[in-house]
């Protein structure tokens, strides 16, 4: 490629460092400190550690986008690598250990049936719940329904996660 003059051809190398300066900051407004969204590290029955991510929609914070009073995550087994579905429920959430709400926290593995708290400890520890991010230590204990149907002889499932949850920009 030949230039007619330095000028042209500074003209051009402006031009396309420009561009490949828009094109290297085209994601960052897909980042989840933008558009909401986060993940949950877990186990079950301490095994291999899973990363879930979670879509803007998949975390309900009490009065963002809504007049609720409970934390409700939820992710669909469509977008589980392991085919998990899960939903835990924490009613008036706060800064310290929080009880989940039974009737609205299960886990289905593999297309199992719906598995439900079983025991006494069970709890969502909140340690981050601000206008920008929410994050908690996850311990819950349910029924186990792997083989087909819930089975309150063998012993419980016990999931354990880290949540990382950040409120998108247009909703703080």
């Amino acid at each position: 490629m030949k230039f007619a003059s330095l000028k042209h051809y500074l003209e051009f190398a402006g031009i396309a460092g420009i561009a490949a300066s828009l094109t290297a900051c085209s994601g960052i407004n897909d980042s989840w400190e933008v558009k909401g969204g986060g993940f949950i590290k877990y186990s079950i029955d301490n095994g291999e550690e899973i990363t879930q991510e979670l879509e803007r929609d998949d975390v309900e914070i009490p009065f963002i986008r809504n007049r609720h009073h409970y934390l409700l995550v939820t992710f669909p087994s469509e977008r589980s690598e392991n085919n998990h579905q899960l939903s835990i429920m924490v009613n008036e959430p706060k800064l310290a250990q929080n009880s989940a709400v039974q009737s609205y926290t299960w886990i289905q593995i593999d297309g199992t049936p719906k598995a439900f708290l079983t025991g006494d400890n069970n709890y969502v520890t909140i340690d981050q719940k601000d206008d920008t991010k929410w994050t908690a230590n996850i311990n819950l204990h349910f029924t186990d329904c792997r083989h087909g149907m819930c089975d309150e002889s063998l012993p419980p499932i016990l999931f354990k996660g880290r949540l990382h949850y950040w409120i998108a920009e247009d909703d703080r």
